[in-house]
């Protein structure tokens, strides 16, 4: 029977490519997959449904996000590109990185996306005195090089070594 330790909650901080990422809107991440699809094959001489049902498009595992982070360094670290002497930012020309991505939940948990795709995919919020310009962001959770998506791990393991932290 689960208990209320089983359940993942709240975003404490989130790590892409080693380096914790900026600020995310109090939204935090939101589901943005797409479901499976299949399509049924009928036998004319089974009258009352499919035979089988084919996979044809596996869907996606995704989330979206609102980066309120928008340093330098932040935008570096989420989308790429580079400063100048100044501190000023310039994106790159494809607001695309990849990397591994952990999430650190306030429940302790921590959900490890092997190799997450984030993409900019444009600004929000707006600006003006109440709110805060925003990019948003989204993650795809695509395979790594061994096949793994993602992992989730208990409050109080390490993610890197999958033992218990120090």
């Amino acid at each position: 029977m689960s208990t209320s330790s089983d359940l993942i909650y709240g975003i404490a901080l989130v790590k892409f490519g080693g380096v914790e990422i900026g600020w995310l809107s109090q939204d935090g991440l939101q589901p943005a997959g797409t479901a499976p699809s299949s399509t049924p094959i009928y036998a004319a001489q089974v009258k009352d449904g499919p035979v089988i049902s084919l996979l044809t498009t596996p869907g996606l595992t995704a989330f979206t996000a609102t980066l309120i982070d928008l340093s330098a360094e932040a935008m570096i670290n989420v989308i790429g590109g580079t400063t100048d002497d100044n501190g000023g930012y310039e994106p790159p020309e494809k607001w695309e990185k990849s990397g591994v991505m952990d999430i650190k939940c306030d429940s302790g948990h921590t959900i490890r996306l092997y190799n997450a795709k984030v993409s900019g995919t444009d600004f929000g919020n707006g600006i003006n005195t109440s709110n805060v310009l925003g990019l948003g962001i989204r993650i795809e959770v695509m395979k790594d090089a061994n096949g793994k998506r993602l992992k989730t791990f208990k409050p109080g393991i390490d993610p890197e070594t999958g033992l218990p932290e120090a």
